[in-house]
Order: structure tokens, then C-alpha cells, then sequence
């Protein structure tokens, strides 16, 4: 298994062996690094679906979160809430935390 992020012993980021498993594989799959052509082609895509949040959020969690944000997310929401983000900003910012 891949290093643990910090605070993975947390009571908010509690995971067993297998979720963490399925938090890297998540990590590797959406932490992909997109051009400002690609992050606008998405955003202009989630814009289309704002009358329908959990269309707007699926299409929307395909753009980096700003580090801030993630970081914000993570004490809030756990790794858990964050598991289906895209990462790659906050992980160059907080390589340690992701």
C-alpha cells in the first residue's frame, strides 16, 4: 500500500484496508492534471447542468480543487469526502496531505 496521507489516523479518516486500497486507485484515477483548454471545456459543461446538482457536481469534480480548498475539505469532510476529487493542485501545494 501506498504512504498514508497525514492525519490518516484521524477519527474522520478512519478507512479500513480496503478503502484506503480504493482511495489510491481513486487517487490515480482523478488526480490528472488538465490544461486551462480542458478545465474550461468541463466548466463550461457543468454550467449546462446547474439546475441539476448532482449532475453539476459529478461533471464539476473532474477539475483540480484549488490546494485551499482541499485542504478546507479534507478537515471538514475527511478523505473519505475527497476520495472522487481531482487533487493534482492541492497535491503539489500539500504533497503530505493527499
Amino acid at each position: 500500500m501506498e504512504h498514508k496521507p497525514n492525519g490518516w489516523n484521524l477519527p474522520i479518516n478512519q478507512m479500513t484496508d480496503e478503502e484506503w486500497k480504493d482511495y489510491f486507485e481513486c487517487r490515480k484515477k482523478y488526480d490528472i492534471k488538465l490544461s486551462d483548454k480542458e478545465r474550461k471545456k468541463i466548466s463550461d459543461e457543468a454550467h449546462k447542468y446547474l439546475k441539476d446538482r448532482k449532475k453539476f457536481i459529478e461533471i464539476s469534480k473532474k477539475n483540480p480543487l484549488f490546494p485551499e480548498l482541499a485542504i478546507a475539505a479534507k478537515a471538514c469532510s475527511g478523505l473519505k469526502g475527497l476520495k472522487e476529487c481531482n487533487l493534482s493542485w492541492a497535491k503539489e501545494v500539500y504533497p503530505d496531505e493527499f
